[in-house]
């Protein structure tokens, strides 16, 4: 291999930004003016290889050096070839050395527009929102121990739907349908127990009556909101849909029956019916929908060393949970609705910032520069979205909010009990839900950050001082946003946020 001649080494921000690239034409003029050979364009995934190995490639005198320090890394033919989209170890530490002292292509900006906002991401709220539609609703017909399964199974699949996209991009290329399945097998199995235990041991006195209602319906909601969190994760949204709208429409039959017919003998007859029928389909179409995507077996295996890696953000997102299961009881039953509601918009969020991260990188020329906008861009998307669930709670509450944030007078005290935010004053639910939905879009940015141990304990901390009532629902969201702010501004000055 040609050693190029010893121009500007370019940095892992030149490579991340991609000013190495040209056009053909221009690339062949540079070339024949210099050493008359181009470097081939990293793949994207090897980029963040280029950025750890920095340091050593700048002292390489040779390509095999390089093989040396990707092999001592852990880094074999397999993985490059298959997970970094190089075709092995060698050609890998070509490609990186070839990126030495080129400077050719360093003050041509690459020309691309501005990224649009995904709003394709903001319907998936509505599709998370199904399994938890379907089981508030079930819960209510099935019995009181069911609805404090309902609270676990919600609680657990929050953070187990993270585990199972977790399992899905650890293979990019095709799907693991073994360890896909193993996971809607354990998720159920989760939800079984827990339900039982969450319905049992909340009532002791009651502990006959309840456990089988709480093991039900806990398996029942965990199934199914594993099977979604499968299709979705497979980007399935159609089936979602047509898998969750015959449960949720019988459901709401269960419900609406007995004030359709109140003095009709059979309701109680067809009201069980329908409850049966309900809950097969509830758990029973979805899960058929996940099986069937997941025929293909895949390379990854259905044992624990697959599911080890995703734990940590599973685990997150439990804490994650705890802390939004308590501000929902200390602010009352609908307060936290438009968080729920606007799931899908603070996804898109969070990748419309990732996406405009990138655009900036393969525009800015001094990296000062690319921090401060990235900074604006990601605290700023986070604001925007408070402030979008400050406009929803202001135009979905009670008519007389309005009038009383502009002090007409005659109406009820921000103090006294408004509908549906029965546990805490208005001026408390207006501040705590946007201030959380700020948190829990920065939250959500840093976890892709691979940040989350951090904002495990993070959220541990607060949640066990929510229960504890050392910290209101206003302290906690300012408490979490007094370590978020900062801890983003660290995380945008590394040059792997970018990318």
């Amino acid at each position: 291999m040609t050693r190029p001649p010893e121009h500007r080494v370019l940095t892992g921000f030149d490579i991340l930004s991609e000013r190495y690239r040209q056009e053909n034409t221009q690339e062949s003029d540079a070339g024949a003016a210099g050493s008359g050979t181009v470097p081939e364009p990293l793949p994207d995934k090897l980029r963040e290889v280029d950025l750890t190995l920095r340091p050593d490639r700048e002292r390489a005198v040779d390509a095999l050096e390089l093989a040396a320090y990707l092999e001592a890394d852990g880094l074999s033919d397999e993985s490059l070839r298959e997970r970094y989209g190089a075709g092995g170890l060698f050609a890998a530490a070509e490609l990186l050395y070839a990126q030495r002292g080129t400077g050719r292509a360093l003050e041509r900006r690459h020309d691309e527009p501005a990224p649009r906002f995904p709003w394709h991401l903001a319907q998936r709220g509505l599709l998370y929102l199904m399994p938890g539609v379907g089981g508030l609703l079930l819960g209510g017909a099935v019995g009181a121990g069911a609805t404090l399964a309902f609270v676990f199974a919600a609680a657990f699949g929050w953070g187990y739907s993270m585990l199972i996209t977790s399992l899905r991009y650890a293979e990019p290329f095709g799907v693991p349908g073994r360890a896909l399945r193993l996971a809607l097998a354990l998720g159920g199995a989760c939800g079984l127990v827990g339900g039982m235990l969450a319905a049992g041991l909340a009532n002791p006195a009651q502990w006959s009556q309840q456990w089988s209602q709480g093991l039900l319906l806990g398996g029942v909601v965990s199934l199914a909101t594993a099977s979604s969190g499968v299709l979705l994760s497979l980007d399935q949204r159609g089936q979602v849909a047509a898998a969750f709208a015959p449960p949720l429409l019988l459901a709401a039959g269960v419900d609406l029956l007995p004030h359709l017919f109140p003095h009709s003998p059979q309701v109680i007859l067809a009201q069980q019916l329908l409850l049966a029928l309900a809950l097969l389909t509830f758990v029973g179409l979805p899960l058929l929908l996940a099986l069937r995507a997941t025929r293909t077996p895949g390379v990854l295996p259905a044992r624990w060393s697959s599911f080890r890696p995703g734990l940590l953000l599973a685990a997150y997102g439990w804490a994650l949970a705890a802390t939004f299961v308590g501000l929902n009881q200390q602010l009352g039953g609908w307060a936290l609705l438009p968080v729920v509601l606007s799931a899908g918009l603070l996804e898109a969020g969070v990748w419309n910032a990732q996406q405009y991260l990138q655009y900036f990188a393969r525009r800015q020329g001094e990296f000062s520069q690319l921090v401060r906008r990235g900074i604006w861009q990601v605290i700023g998307t986070a604001l925007v979205y408070g402030a979008v669930l400050l406009g929803g709670l202001l135009l979905a509450g009670p008519g007389e909010w309005l009038a009383v944030r502009l002090g007409v007078p005659g109406l009820a005290m921000p103090g006294e009990s408004t509908p549906g935010f029965n546990a805490a004053p208005l001026r408390s639910v207006l501040f705590t839900v946007p201030a959380f939905g700020t948190a829990l879009l920065l939250s959500t940015w840093l976890a892709n950050q691979r940040r989350s141990g951090l904002l495990l304990v993070l959220w541990a901390v607060l949640s066990l001082l929510l229960v504890l009532r050392v910290l209101s629902p206003p302290q906690l969201v300012v408490a979490a946003l007094f370590v978020l702010l900062p801890l983003t501004t660290v995380t945008l000055r590394d040059l792997r946020s970018y990318r």
